[in-house]
């Protein structure tokens, strides 16, 4: 008891087995998230600096200050016109991914249609989507479809990809030993395959999460009238860059906390994926 006491009076804390990590990791974060902020903090100072010396046309970049009037002024109007935009891209998200993997899984059964459709899918990856949109347009009209069909086309590739190269990763003697055991593809795909591919899937839909809404915007540009991209050639076309700059903002948010969701449900999803980052004294 004495060599233990005279130990701990020696190191200064407390080091209890199993607590000490943890109560290092909980004081670690309000770093984690201070030296980002006051990062932040710096730039939009200097920025707010730079825009009041007359040094940046506002033409070309408005001061933080303008772009927050800009949230005041028409603010309802943006938030109006971002739901529309996050409609569009979540349900390219969702459907593009599900379609990504479907085939996926697929292309792994079937080696006729991987020899025959794989290489097709794969060479549409290089057709210039947005140089279609207009027939799109034409195809399906000005409304919500064309935008989610750009999407789920930009969305599609990764998923297939990587839903692909996870499901084939499957360890081979655990593979050798489910059929030894005469269990069925269904088995083999819900026991095995899909659990070895989940590092995969993560890293499409984390993929995904951002292209969603940059194809969703883009495809808004060709023509809508509604959604981020209308605004944002609208609001361009008027010479009302601190609008503009809202537009890229709430985008920019948005589709950062669709990220956030992904990486979140990868930590409750699969634990083991997450590294623990070294903690420095």
């Amino acid at each position: 008891m004495a060599l233990q006491t005279e130990a701990i009076a020696k190191s200064g804390s407390l080091s209890w087995p199993g607590l000490g990590p943890t109560a290092r990791a909980l004081s670690s974060r309000p770093r984690a998230v201070l030296a980002p902020l006051a990062v932040l903090i710096i730039v939009l100072a200097l920025w707010q600096g730079l825009a009041a010396s007359g040094a940046i046309s506002p033409l070309i970049l408005p001061s933080p200050t303008a772009i927050a009037g800009a949230f005041a002024i028409d603010g309802g109007n943006l938030f109006y016109h971002a739901a529309y935009t996050t409609m569009e891209a979540l349900s390219g998200f969702v459907l593009g991914n599900l379609l990504g993997l479907a085939l996926a899984v697929a292309f792994l059964y079937s080696d006729l249609s991987r020899r025959t459709v794989y290489p097709l899918a794969m060479a549409a990856q290089a057709v210039p989507i947005v140089a279609i949109a207009p027939a799109l347009i034409l195809w399906f009209g000005n409304g919500m479809a064309p935008k989610v069909f750009v999407t789920v086309f930009l969305v599609f590739f990764p998923m297939l990809v990587n839903a692909l190269r996870g499901l084939r990763s499957a360890d081979a003697e655990v593979m050798e030993l489910l059929y030894t055991l005469s269990a069925s593809p269904r088995q083999e795909l819900v026991m095995v395959r899909l659990p070895a591919s989940v590092p995969f899937l993560f890293n499409a839909l984390k993929i995904s999460a951002c292209a969603c809404f940059v194809a969703a915007i883009v495809a808004e540009w060709i023509a809508a009238d509604r959604g981020l991209g209308h605004l944002i050639v609208l609001y361009g076309s008027q010479y009302r860059m601190p609008q503009v700059w809202a537009a890229v903002l709430i985008g920019t948010v948005v589709s950062m906390a669709v990220y956030g969701l992904v990486v979140l449900a990868e930590a409750r999803l699969a634990p083991w994926l997450t590294r623990q980052r070294p903690i420095s004294d």
